[in-house]
């Protein structure tokens, strides 16, 4: 990749088709490829494939909250679909929406985007540019010292705990139980997003998958807590809605070994002291000796220990 190409795509970067408002341009545009460079930082883009995804919104949403000034409003489907019009960014239709995305001049909403439009891409020269640590710095610098000069330091803030929580994510996935001393938001982040996404964002007891734009309804919780067990391994985790999360908390609920001691397909425990007779327990009760909705990579599933642990304190 020679430093001409990379010139040109940082003057490209410099000249985004933006909005403007009170003589600035939108951040949207600049703020969407910022999110899109760091999933690529992070080990996380490895092909030239880029997702819709809650975990692209993220990032976005993060960066986008620092930057965002007088009207600003957080619409990320805006971005991903206009971009098209740099001529860099390239839109791939859903199977059998050629023809409408090609006719298509405007996006109504995410969901109209995410009828239209599988995924984005870049050009192959910039995707190939983005793979380099040099040059993915200079792209970057670029679109910060161009839209958001006066939030310099809190833009790159976000870059390096973002770097921070991706190592994280390495570090968890690849099994290590040890606790490092990092920072506690850092740790949080990581380990929440680790197991949502093995979950894909799904409850494992009632099924429910509630995702809106970076807003998911599942929180990541600890099966042994961390404070007991400094143990962020994803099998010592378990995507849960809300109330279940709650209700596993004060230990009403609980995933443990299926029958005979089965931990290859765990089932969903039930205090006894829920009450048929209150509607609100029934629906709890419903759930007594069904399977955990388990991830499909058996890595991320509940372990052996944890499962142990979550059924021996189920409220007797």
């Amino acid at each position: 990749m020679g430093p001409e190409l990379l010139q040109h795509y940082a003057e490209r970067f410099r000249r985004l088709h933006t909005d403007m408002e009170a003589g600035r341009p939108r951040p949207h545009k600049a703020v969407m490829l910022l999110s899109v460079i760091t999933l690529a930082e992070s080990g996380r883009l490895l092909e030239n494939r880029i997702c819709y995804s809650p975990e692209l919104l993220q990032i976005f949403s993060r960066f986008f909250e620092r930057v965002r000034a007088g009207s600003d409003k957080c619409t990320p489907f805006n971005p991903f679909f206009y971009l098209k019009n740099d001529h860099f960014w390239h839109l791939h239709p859903q199977p059998g929406q050629e023809a409408v995305l090609a006719a298509s001049p405007a996006i109504r909403g995410p969901g109209h985007l995410m009828e239209l439009v599988s995924h984005a891409s870049f050009d192959n020269a910039l995707f190939g540019l983005l793979a380099e640590r040099t040059s993915r710095e200079v792209l970057r610098l670029t679109l910060i010292d161009r839209y958001f000069p006066a939030r310099r330091d809190d833009v790159l803030s976000i870059c390096n705990e973002e770097a921070q929580i991706a190592q994280e994510e390495h570090r968890i996935e690849q099994g290590d139980v040890q606790a490092e001393q990092i920072a506690e938001v850092v740790r949080d982040a990581a380990f929440s997003r680790t197991v949502c996404k093995a979950y894909d964002y799904t409850c494992a007891m009632c099924g429910v998958r509630f995702v809106c734009e970076d807003v998911v309804m599942v929180d990541a919780a600890h099966l042994v807590p961390f404070s007991e067990s400094h143990n962020d391994s994803p099998s010592n985790g378990i995507a849960l809605c809300k109330n279940h999360h709650w209700l596993m908390d004060k230990f009403l609920i609980a995933p443990g070994p299926g029958r005979r001691r089965d931990y290859s397909h765990p089932v969903w425990l039930v205090s006894p002291f829920l009450d048929s007779r209150l509607e609100a327990h029934r629906f709890c009760i419903a759930f007594k000796d069904q399977g955990v909705i388990v991830p499909r990579e058996e890595r991320y599933r509940p372990s052996r220990v944890a499962l142990d642990w979550r059924a021996a304190r189920l409220r007797r």
